[in-house]
């Protein structure tokens, strides 16, 4: 007898306006909040289930910004989750029972999952792009004839609009946090992103990687040329550093002063050299001028750290790493790439 398989729904056609939105709002790998929480503490209570979460699905994971019950876990991939098919068609989905419905044949997770009802809607942008699920299961089955969705649509339309105010607070705070002179995140941004980079390692048991990177002999630049000169040769170098940023979750930073840094989660030291060699081409490509140096143009130092879920115990440890190594090839010449090797 063949073993179904679970068709995995195609992403839908806004894919990349609601991954945009999404991801401008910033809200992934955030903590729990009460304005969250009351909602599906008020759908837990309504519809007497035995759990109820929003989940917010970006184009891997889906990350449970609130769960009210017990039996789900903080976050699942994607292709393996029951709510893609909410994302996917954009419409609400109620299934009687998990365990025969046609729909989730050889779903992997249905079997390990504790329950059998589930009823599910979308949290839409005014374009119609569904970012996220507001969700309902039961360990009993039930008819999903006559189930009333009306009060989970408006539940989940009011945490769409706590999204969108989460949204523009979000704009509001970048603003205040991009440095001036780059355009790139602040010293502030950079903390706080590390920050959450480290929790979503714990979580994923993925790598995480590091860059800090100094311009080499920035003061001489600065001394020859003159402020303006410098601050432009700054700007030029961030505008390459950018370049770096392969995908939302990836953060390039000005760290203070001439040192940048290079925040890469889901990479292994191996990306990330390659992420490194590709900024030493690119910066000599761009031919900022520096009027002293022996290349005749803007050169810099990169530091490399990458550390997975039981290498270091901090955060502090993981940029003193990648501080050492930037030091290291500081004296080893400039102009390279020098990775934490440990002591």
């Amino acid at each position: 007898m063949d073993v179904p398989v679970f068709a995995v729904p195609q992403p839908p056609l806004n894919e990349a306006e609601r991954l945009d939105f999404l991801f401008s709002c910033g809200i992934l790998d955030t903590p729990p909040d009460e304005r969250f929480d009351r909602i599906t503490r008020l759908a837990t209570q309504f519809y007497e289930a035995d759990v109820a979460f929003l989940g917010f699905i970006d184009d891997r994971y889906q990350w449970m910004k609130s769960i009210r019950g017990d039996g789900v876990a903080p976050w699942i991939e994607r292709d393996q989750s029951v709510c893609q098919i909410v994302i996917s068609s954009g419409e609400p989905l109620v299934v009687g029972d998990m365990q025969t419905d046609p729909r989730l044949a050889g779903h992997p997770v249905i079997p390990h999952l504790p329950f059998r009802f589930y009823a599910g809607v979308p949290l839409l942008t005014e374009n119609g792009a569904a970012v996220a699920s507001l969700c309902i299961m039961k360990r009993e089955s039930q008819s999903k004839d006559g189930f009333n969705l009306s009060p989970l649509k408006d539940l989940g339309a009011i945490a769409m609009d706590e999204l969108e105010l989460w949204r523009i607070n979000q704009q509001l705070k970048r603003a205040a946090e991009t440095d001036r002179l780059t355009d790139l995140a602040n010293r502030h941004v950079f903390d706080a992103t590390l920050e959450r980079a480290w929790g979503r390692l714990q979580r994923t048991s993925r790598p995480l990687s590091l860059l800090m990177l100094d311009i080499d002999h920035f003061k001489a630049l600065n001394d020859a040329s003159g402020h303006q000169a410098g601050d432009e040769a700054l700007r030029q170098f961030a505008r390459v550093l950018s370049t770096a940023v392969r995908c939302s979750d990836d953060l390039a930073a000005r760290y203070g002063g001439e040192e940048f840094s290079l925040i890469l989660p889901d990479t292994d030291r191996a990306g990330a050299l390659k992420v490194a060699d590709m900024l030493q081409a690119s910066l000599a490509r761009a031919e900022i001028p520096h009027p002293t140096s022996t290349h005749g143009r803007v050169t810099a130092s990169i530091g490399l750290a990458t550390t997975g879920p039981d290498d270091v115990d901090n955060l502090q440890t993981l940029v003193a790493h990648a501080d050492a190594a930037l030091y290291q090839a500081k004296r080893d010449g400039r102009n390279r790439t020098v990775a934490w090797a440990g002591a």
